[in-house]
């Protein structure tokens, strides 16, 4: 009998689900799926069935769930952060005891875009397109799907979750001030934590403690609203919607 595991994240039931030969354990609640090594091979090559997992599910969680360490959900023992190579510069956690793996919501549909243009680059004079092989992943580009806001490879011609076609989009903040503001918003969150616990439990410490609390709310939420529109570009909608073309 399958014993159901728990998402490692959101700490709920995951749901056995299957999309053509390819079976996995995913999240209802986060959009994160748990893969076989059988099935991570036969997502490698089975795009359809892939992108169709993908697609079922979506995080539907307010804010972004951050775990520093992220326990395999049949093993219990702590997952490696692995860059496979098949896609250089998207690291997936790996079981390395049992060989499963785990994915966050989108990075299996980008993995199959990884695959995919990584086969139409083994013919580039028929493409048309440049050689990329052997670029460091950390100077490989992205590009934000204007219409989605999922991240693409910088020479994909389509989204892999809407089927747009892509067309190059800056952010609307530039690389050094988004890790300033993100920095700020950290500094704010913290600060309201450490006034909450000084005055939470002191007498005549409610407006100290209060103003703590007020301090952590808006810390999170600005780095929450700046990580979204870094994931989207000026003309995207802050809260995407996605199609099965």
């Amino acid at each position: 009998m399958h014993s159901v595991p728990l998402c490692p994240k959101c700490e709920v039931l995951l749901v056995r689900d299957l999309k053509g030969a390819l079976e996995a354990d995913v999240c209802p609640q986060c959009g994160g799926m748990l893969l076989s090594r059988q099935g991570w091979h036969l997502a490698l090559e089975d795009w359809e069935s892939a992108l169709a997992l993908e697609n079922t599910y979506t995080d539907n969680n307010p804010m972004p769930i951050l775990a520093l360490e992220v326990l395999c959900p049949l093993c219990q023992e702590p997952m490696t952060p692995v860059y496979p190579e098949e896609a250089p510069n998207l690291p997936v956690e790996m079981c390395l005891q049992c060989g499963s793996f785990w994915l966050d919501d989108g990075e299996l549909g980008r993995l199959v875009e990884a695959v995919r243009t990584r086969a139409h680059q083994a013919t580039p004079k028929e493409t048309g397109k440049p050689e990329t092989e052997g670029v460091p992943p950390s100077e490989m580009a992205w590009v934000y799907c204007t219409h989605c806001g999922r991240q693409n490879f910088a020479d994909a011609e389509k989204c892999w979750a809407c089927g747009e076609l892509l067309e190059p989009e800056r952010p609307p903040l530039s690389a050094p001030w988004q890790v300033v503001a993100e920095v700020m918003s950290m500094t704010v969150g913290g600060a309201g934590a450490v006034l909450f616990g000084l005055f939470v439990t002191r007498p005549q410490g409610e407006k100290l403690a209060a103003l703590g609390l007020g301090l952590m709310v808006i810390g999170l939420f600005s780095l929450a609203t700046l990580r979204r529109l870094w994931r989207r570009g000026r003309k995207a909608p802050f809260f995407p919607t996605f199609s099965d073309q």
